[in-house]
């Protein structure tokens, strides 16, 4: 496009849309794909940990949780139970030690369970017994005197090593996320490492009342923060980073609704076989069908990184400080605990206390159990609402707290403050970016939605090569600019793919008991993705798509069988079983590795139509694909 020659807004548009896109199209693709996987970033993790596949529910399991924080840590003064649910088989138990302060509320604008300080990196463990592990499922009589003397197992995320030790000095108690969330999330990743309260933490199967000791990984951690973070960069350049590849995907959206007049009709408009008429077909499709949720989760990142971007009015209101900003905005406080009072005390029966609390809640249910002072005759059992009942107060689930030595109710579930306009709208864009709001259906609707967009980004970035086909064949040669976009689309797009199948494949590959075997993992995702780049190079354009997109589809394929052979809950025992967090993982990886073949396959196939004989038009919008 040209600056001294007047250009109609559409035209002005159109080279916006182009250029938007490709700038940063390579970086909004990872981004778009590490997102769409972190709605089950708990499954993953879940799956690539196959020591957790045994668990099954109990009746008697939060009897044997007692039990086991009785043997395991008898003078702490606090224990927490998270329950079982449907995104974790396990317990997950944690505890303080008397003298350890309790945090409460961390300010972060991204609600990441868990923003630890930007020393400790990825992959660090938390303190515990060194070398290799003797066992899966630690019983006997000296095991609380083992914990108490050597620490918990390994970490089971080195990603969520370091945010429990943060967590410990800053994560509070509902203020950042519901109690199912919490809970939840840290009783599927197990293993030990820093609770809620920065303390020992462990996973117990329900059915045994056994420790189980899964190991290290990164799991889905390492994806979801990957996705505003990055890796192996400051996280405050990190987060600014992905800020801008998000405004500019915003600027891409938007100027591309201006530029497509007709873009219901073009929804209903696909013309196979066409080349670049084609690929813009699905251009078209996978932008508008999923219209409304790339709106929404453009908009909702770019407003949970606005502090990140645009600190100056936050500082200007607040005296600089993010802390009393977020406070107010979560609504956090500071709450006292009880006293010991140094006389002994059975603890009341847990299970009519839950039962209540079930009452309470019956939607919701209950996510985690806290007891302060337990064996003590001032002991205190709280129990935590899953979640809160609507997206504006979703950070803000109620609480019952009983007498711990007579069950007697001392405190009543609280009608929800409404919380103020700026605070419900932050609220609910955060729910709807995370979607922790959402059910298994729901979710399900979401990942769809962002493959969509990967779909939608990756076709862009394509069309912009076969929209230059015509300059190619004038000029005789291909230029270098078009062949580095080339090579970047296909390392880009197939080699993240096939780096991201291949970090799945690491977690079984690489020896359990292994130390560091976190970064391992992270290691093999990011050499896989460097090595795409000069395979990409040195391969025909075509080959070079057909061979990444074929073995990464191949390598998706065997992931059932991988997690069979590892350990793992083969496919058909876990549908069998009910264990749908597996079999989701499982069914998943057979449907996208199935769509990547196809891809591959088609790509082989394909026979390119000749410039002079394809007569590209534009679906009545003449969206002009131009050089600068």
């Amino acid at each position: 496009m040209r600056f001294d020659q007047a250009r109609g807004l559409r035209k002005s548009m159109s080279w916006l849309h182009t250029w938007a896109g490709l700038v940063l199209g390579w970086l909004l693709f990872a981004i778009f794909l590490t997102g769409t996987l972190s709605y089950f970033r708990n499954e993953i993790t879940l799956w690539m940990q196959p020591e957790l596949h045994s668990a099954r529910p109990d009746e008697k399991g939060l009897d044997r949780a007692l039990s086991l924080l009785g043997r395991v840590a008898p003078g702490a003064a606090q224990w927490q139970i998270a329950l079982p649910g449907e995104r974790s088989p396990v317990f997950g138990l944690n505890w303080r030690e008397a003298g350890e302060t309790e945090g409460r509320g961390r300010p972060s604008m991204v609600e990441d369970d868990g923003d630890g300080p930007s020393s400790g990196g990825l992959g660090a463990q938390p303190p515990g017994p060194p070398g290799r592990r003797a066992g899966r499922e630690n019983r006997g009589a000296d095991e609380g005197a083992q914990w108490r003397r050597q620490g918990p197992p390994e970490a089971s995320s080195g990603l969520e090593a370091r945010e429990g030790r943060s967590r410990g000095r800053s994560g509070g108690r509902g203020a950042e996320r519901s109690g199912e969330e919490r809970g939840r999330e840290r009783g599927g990743r197990g293993g030990g490492g820093g609770g809620e309260h920065g303390g020992p933490r462990l996973s117990m199967n329900p059915a045994t009342g056994g420790m189980i000791a899964p190991r290290e990984t990164a799991g889905g951690d390492f994806l979801y923060r990957f996705h505003f973070e990055l890796y192996g960069m400051d996280r405050a350049l990190a987060r600014w980073i992905v800020g801008i590849a998000t405004l500019f995907m915003f600027v891409a959206m938007v100027s591309g609704i201006i530029i497509h007049r007709n873009i219901f009709k073009d929804f209903f408009t696909f013309r196979p076989g066409k080349g670049k008429r084609s690929w813009l077909d699905a251009h078209n499709a996978t932008s508008v069908l999923a219209l409304p949720f790339h709106l929404m989760i453009t908009f909702s990142g770019l407003l949970l990184l606005a502090n990140q971007i645009m600190p100056w009015a936050a500082h200007y209101a607040y005296g600089g400080s993010v802390r009393a900003m977020m406070g107010e905005m979560k609504n956090m406080h500071a709450e006292s605990a009880s006293p010991r009072s140094g006389e002994s005390a059975p603890l009341a029966a847990l299970a009519p206390l839950l039962e209540a609390a079930r009452r309470q809640w019956p939607q919701e249910g209950v996510g985690a159990i806290t007891i302060s002072n337990p064996g003590d005759a001032n002991a205190r059992i709280e129990f935590r609402q899953a979640r809160g009942v609507s997206l504006a107060t979703r950070a803000y689930p109620q609480s019952m707290v009983f007498d711990g030595r007579n069950g007697q109710l001392l405190e009543a579930p609280r009608a929800a403050e409404a919380p103020g306009s700026v605070r419900a709208i932050w609220s609910g864009f955060n729910a709807l970016h995370l979607g922790r709001f959402a059910s298994p259906l729901l979710r399900w609707m979401f990942f769809g939605s962002g493959i969509l967009g990967c779909v939608m980004v990756a076709s862009g970035l394509v069309m912009w090569v076969i929209a230059r086909q015509r300059d190619r064949e004038r000029a005789g040669h291909t230029p270098f600019g078009h062949r580095l976009v080339e090579v970047l689309n296909v390392a880009g797009v197939a080699g993240l793919l096939l780096a991201t199948v291949c970090y799945f494949w690491a977690s079984r590959l690489i020896p359990a008991d292994i130390i560091g075997r976190s970064r391992l993992e992270i290691a093999c995702f990011f050499i896989v993705w460097l090595l795409a780049l000069p395979h990409a190079a040195l391969r025909t354009h075509r080959e070079a798509w057909v061979e990444q997109l074929g073995l990464a589809g191949l390598l998706t394929l065997l992931l059932p069988l991988l997690n069979a052979l590892g350990g793992g809950a083969w496919l058909p025992l876990s549908l069998v079983s009910g264990q749908w967090q597996v079999a989701g993982f499982d069914v998943a990886a057979l449907g996208i590795g199935a769509l990547l073949i196809l891809a591959a396959w088609r790509t082989h196939t394909h026979v390119p139509r000749s410039s002079t004989t394809t007569q590209v038009g534009t679906a009545g919008t003449q969206l002009q694909m131009e050089e600068a």
